[in-house]
């Protein structure tokens, strides 16, 4: 159940994209601005769903009927109440897209199962990356806006397909090297941190196109 909501909690925020056949029996339960997924089973009968969101709600958690979307592609939950994404979420391997923005979540343990995985992490008061993000081979954007990172763990250099990255307005004191690796980087965004100087390895990311530096 998404703990949490009640029938004034949730604002016609919810967008749900699926075949007619999928969305039939929703009616009633949307109708009434209630989302109580788990309760109703509703995950269970929506095996063709490809984009789900449930932003700006009060949700706490999710399920772990989230499972069953094994179609989803592209999740949004930004600004809610969550703490954590269930580990059931690393069994959607289709998904491409998660937007978590303005929620005090930590990604879950096995999310590096999701090889083609873009995310948005911004503002949530992030201090380091955690274990997870480096593990993503595959990530090609990278959004962590708005949060507290203070360094680049040298582990992120692994995620060589990375062609997009905003670290903006964050707590970095220095040109973080590892981007360096980075090569197919196109856009840099590091504006609102605290960098003084560009390092000489720069001239590594061959294919960068847009650098911004603007101080806080």
């Amino acid at each position: 159940m998404l703990q949490g909501v009640s029938e004034t909690g949730v604002r016609k925020h919810i967008l749900l994209t699926s075949p007619e056949k999928d969305t039939g029996e929703l009616n009633q339960i949307l109708s009434e601005a209630t989302l109580e997924l788990a309760g109703n089973k509703v995950l269970c009968y929506l095996p063709h769903l490809v984009k789900l969101s449930i932003c700006e709600n009060l949700i706490q958690s999710l399920p772990k009927d989230i499972k069953e979307l094994k179609k989803l592609q592209d999740f949004s939950i930004s600004n809610n109440k969550l703490i954590f994404l269930p580990v059931q979420l690393s069994q959607l391997t289709k998904l491409k897209v998660l937007r978590a923005d303005d929620n005090k979540l930590e990604l879950p343990a096995k999310i590096h199962r999701l090889k083609h995985l873009k995310f948005s992490l911004s503002r949530k008061q992030l201090d380091s990356l955690g274990e997870q993000i480096p593990h993503l081979k595959d990530l090609s954007k990278i959004e962590l806006s708005g949060n507290a990172l203070r360094y680049i763990p040298v582990k992120l250099k692994n995620c060589i397909w990375i062609t997009k990255a905003d670290l903006s307005n964050n707590k970095l004191s220095h040109f973080p090297n590892v981007l360096c690796a980075l090569f197919d980087l196109k856009p840099l965004n590091l504006t609102g941190n605290s960098i003084s100087e560009i390092i000489p390895g720069i001239s590594d990311i061959k294919e960068l196109e847009q650098l911004e530096l603007k101080k806080k």
